[in-house]
């Protein structure tokens, strides 16, 4: 996760010679004992203003500052993770099982690997988008038509809303079968666009239909990404293509590896 301004307490602990106390520690604290025998000794008249003699002063026990090793607690910075689906009557059956299983695995790793430092937040999407909780995300059905772009504009408007970039990580994964009535991506690649300017990364899987790979085709979701220039985006965003039936664990973990790997 990339350093970001505000952070939020974790539950790690670091060990440092953070405290100071007087008169007895570990580790003397020069400058800080200096000062106090410097103030003991002003007080009591034995620093004259023309001369300074360091023989005669007195350095008492509590003029002396030690550091002391304390436990700190560790804040790191947080993210938002976005997980978007789409809904629509194309997803049915083949697709939405292997883009729930998919996310679902993307998510429990993420409560197993970075617990509170992770906010997940799911969205879903046909013809209009809206924000779900997560076992409605994970069990809704599938139906109506498509534009993809209701998600990214539902999206844009939460992070924006909130504030979320200053403050957040952000993160996206993606599931679609590329259909989409917006047929030349003009209302979604410039919402890709303001997506890619925040986030660190977006993963899209593309569960291609049969259909589009037997005719040699690409689906309107491939095609207005590489017109628009999303694809040249390696640095944030990445595409992996897959069948979206007979779909395994194995797979699944190949495509996340594509997602998120950083070269």
């Amino acid at each position: 996760l990339k350093e970001k301004i505000k952070k939020f307490p974790t539950d790690e602990y670091t060990y440092d010679l953070t405290d100071r106390h007087r008169g007895s520690g570990q580790v003397l604290d020069k400058k800080e004992t200096l000062k106090r025998i410097l103030k003991t000794n002003l007080t009591l008249g034995r620093i004259a203003r023309e001369s300074l003699d360091p023989g005669k002063m007195v350095v008492g026990t509590q003029d002396k500052v030690y550091r002391v090793l304390s436990r700190e607690r560790v804040w790191k910075s947080q993210a938002v993770v976005f997980f978007l689906r789409d809904y629509s009557g194309s997803m049915g059956g083949g697709p939405t099982r292997a883009l729930v299983s998919q996310h679902l695995m993307i998510y429990a790793w993420l409560l197993v690997q970075y617990e509170k430092r992770v906010i997940p937040r799911f969205f879903v999407h046909d013809t209009e988008a809206r924000e779900v909780t997560a076992q409605q995300y994970f069990v809704l059905g599938s139906w109506g038509g498509t534009y993809i772009h209701s998600g990214y504009k539902e999206i844009n408007k939460t992070v924006e809303g909130e504030g979320l970039e200053k403050e957040h990580n952000i993160y996206m994964f993606q599931g679609t079968d590329g259909d989409d009535g917006d047929s030349e991506g003009e209302e979604a690649v410039p919402e890709i666009r303001k997506i890619l300017n925040y986030a660190s990364r977006m993963g899209v899987t593309l569960f291609k239909h049969p259909y589009y790979v037997g005719q040699n085709r690409k689906t309107t979701f491939e095609e207005y990404v590489e017109k628009g220039g999303i694809l040249e985006r390696r640095d944030v965003f990445r595409m992996h293509i897959m069948s979206p039936h007979n779909v395994n664990d194995e797979m699944n973990v190949q495509a996340l590896k594509a997602l998120i790997a950083q070269d």
